[in-house]
């Protein structure tokens, strides 16, 4: 039988977790009107991803007739982030459609709900508005409404969906109504984003590799050799390794083209080491990088 000390303890314990609880509660209130104050600065031809989101498996390769639906499953990521995930696989096009709600909701104000015409979303997002278009996006909206993210980053928690909800206005000219899930906006801070390149994303077009290598190494400032086995597994790709290694070339290059497309001047090329090590340089081959980089 318990004493009366330990009784008391248990009851200080439990007044303990509920003030904890009440805090949360008031920061997440706290999140709620400060949204726009969370969110990045916006740039026109930029998107703003919190580096979760790119630096690793979440919006990872999905291959056509294959997304898997997954339960709590972890994604493999860098060590600085632990993720895990329920519901449809996300891939490339999916985080494209988040970042541009995102990137709407600080362009317009929006402190809770978006209401945007499909044919303004298509505009948005560079694509035709067709049948096909409309069907796709309404496939995406789905799985970031409905898919379960977990994310530990730092001392940052979230656990949620990607949007809260999401539904079509009644009437012959009805809008689309996004509710964002304001409580994903603290991903945003420290620093902890990149900016995108909606131009160079835009001629990477429908392939994702290159867009998931092109979003992950432009989240590195300094970009340090990784094996390739280990790129492969980063972005869920899976191809034989002779058959990634011939994708992952292609990909390149095509990296390296849009950069030069979009900026005459950029020098970014990369490597392939014969020990199987990718290597980047973003402003060229510098001699500091290639002595750096020598024993790989």
């Amino acid at each position: 039988m318990k004493t009366t000390e330990e009784k008391m303890n248990e009851w200080r314990k439990s007044l303990i977790t509920k003030e904890e609880r009440q805090k949360a509660e008031n920061e997440a209130k706290l999140l709620g009107t400060a949204m726009q104050q969370l969110l990045p600065d916006i740039f026109e031809d930029r998107r703003a991803i919190p580096n979760c989101f790119l630096r690793g498996a979440l919006f990872g390769m999905v291959r056509k007739g294959r997304r898997a639906l997954v339960d709590n499953q972890p994604i493999f990521t860098m060590s600085q982030y632990q993720v895990s995930f329920t519901g449809h696989e996300l891939d490339q096009n999916d985080l494209e459609l988040w970042d541009t709600l995102m990137y709407l909701a600080k362009e317009r104000n929006v402190d809770n709900e978006l209401r945007i015409s499909l044919y303004d979303l298509c505009q948005q997002m560079r694509l035709s508005f067709t049948k096909t278009a409309y069907v796709a996006l309404g496939a995406r909206l789905s799985r970031l409404q409905l898919g379960q993210v977990r994310i530990k980053a730092s001392k940052k928690l979230f656990f949620g969906s990607l949007i809260n909800n999401v539904y079509m206005e009644e009437g012959d000219h009805g809008r689309l109504v996004v509710e964002y899930n304001k409580k994903l906006t603290p991903l945003f801070t420290d620093g902890d984003y990149t900016l995108i390149s909606v131009d160079i994303r835009h001629l990477l077009g429908d392939n994702q590799l290159a867009r998931w290598l092109y979003n992950f190494y432009e989240s590195h400032s300094e970009p340090i050799p990784f094996a390739i086995d280990f790129i492969q597994k980063l972005c869920r790709s899976d191809s034989e390794p002779k058959e990634f290694k011939r994708l992952l070339k292609n990909s390149l290059e095509l990296v390296r083209k849009a950069h030069l497309s979009v900026n005459h001047k950029s020098k970014w090329d990369y490597e392939i080491t014969n020990k199987n090590y990718l290597l980047i340089y973003p402003k060229g081959k510098t001699k500091k990088q290639l002595e750096l980089f020598n024993k790989f």
